[in-house]
């Protein structure tokens, strides 16, 4: 079976001839030293999400450098500073939208801009191992709360809620015309990729979840859907309180299941496996950064036993393969879950 067979089947539900194995990112230090060079372009990454026998690849849209402000920041496309420390790892410093003034002096990037998705046209255009490849978007609260500054959006929820509305519809509109464009260019599936949680319960109330994060989510997932391809929904944390309503919005798998967050593997496939496709979650907390080998296999068996019975289970790690992952660890998953993955399951 073609690895992207063994992805598209999984996440429809059914049962492949292996467990697949998927990361939404291997960052760019572990890509070098797996390669053994500095990758320079989007085919290097793809050589090592092939070589080491991963089943599907996935490329998130880029934001663009609008404004350098010294040699390590610069501010980006949706107006929201970030810093490039000495790990190669961007991170995100804080959002320039302070008034609503400014929000309306602001001109959202241009989802037609095809070159945009140059990384993922390169890849579907010389995919000869037949990868899943995934297109990454954004839905309706990462952009808009990291415009404003997380605490000053969740203010808005409150305070503010057209302003806030304004911004998460400006979001979503945007992410709606990427996730088409992609699909037009041949992507298998799309994921957003915005957290709604921290470790002990979600960023805001139920309420407002449901107002103003859950039918802009509903949107975007019909809209994929309309073109003929499934929905991965990735989110961070401990996301019990909100998850039926999720799952609700019509996603097709769910991304990472978080096991310092609370996340039973095993519960969601008990309560939700006969509805969604389950992606994850080995711990890259502890296991995979901190552990052995024997370890990471013991981590990887568990998640087979937990989640793979009756399909519709894609292994891979709870998050990313981050810097801190150790090599042999990665490789350990790999080979393990190649090793204990195969169907037909007892």
């Amino acid at each position: 079976m073609i690895p992207r067979e063994r992805i598209l089947r999984a996440l429809y539900g059914e049962e492949p001839d292996t467990v697949p194995l998927f990361e939404i990112e291997i960052n760019a230090p572990i890509v070098r030293q797996l390669l053994g060079r500095i990758p320079t372009d989007a085919l290097d990454f793809y050589e090592v999400y092939s070589g080491y026998g991963l089943d599907g690849i996935n490329f998130w849209d880029n934001f663009r450098l609008v404004k350098t402000l010294d040699e390590k920041s610069f501010i980006d496309d949706w107006a929201r500073m970030w810093s490039i420390e000495e790990n190669e790892v961007t991170y995100y410093v804080r959002g320039i939208i302070d008034t609503e003034e400014d929000f309306e002096k602001f001109s959202p990037p241009d989802p037609f801009n095809y070159d945009r998705l140059d990384r993922l046209r390169k890849v579907i255009k010389n995919n000869k191992y037949w990868l899943a490849v995934v297109g990454g978007i954004h839905d309706a609260f990462e952009i808009p709360s990291q415009m404003r500054g997380v605490n000053n959006f969740l203010i808005d929820l409150y305070k503010n809620p057209g302003f806030a509305r304004r911004i998460v519809e400006t979001s979503v509109e945007y992410n709606v015309e990427l996730a088409k464009a992609m699909i037009d260019l041949g992507v298998d599936a799309v994921i957003s990729g915005d957290d709604y949680a921290y470790k002990h319960g979600p960023f805001m109330s139920v309420k407002h979840f449901r107002e103003f994060i859950a039918p802009y989510l509903k949107k975007i997932v019909d809209e994929v859907h309309r073109r003929g391809v499934p929905f991965i929904k990735h989110c961070d944390g401990n996301i019990w309180p909100i998850l039926d309503d999720i799952v609700n919005t019509g996603i097709d798998a769910l991304h990472p299941i978080e096991p310092q967050a609370g996340m039973s593997l095993r519960e969601v496939k008990q309560k939700f496996g006969d509805r969604i496709c389950i992606v994850g979650n080995v711990d890259v907390t502890n296991v995979l950064p901190l552990g052995t080998t024997e370890d990471t296999v013991k981590d990887v068996k568990r998640c087979i036993e937990e989640a793979a019975n009756g399909g519709g289970y894609i292994l891979s790690s709870s998050n990313s393969i981050h810097n801190a992952v150790k090599i042999e660890n990665f490789k350990a998953m790999i080979r393990a879950t190649k090793k204990y993955g195969k169907y037909p399951r007892i």
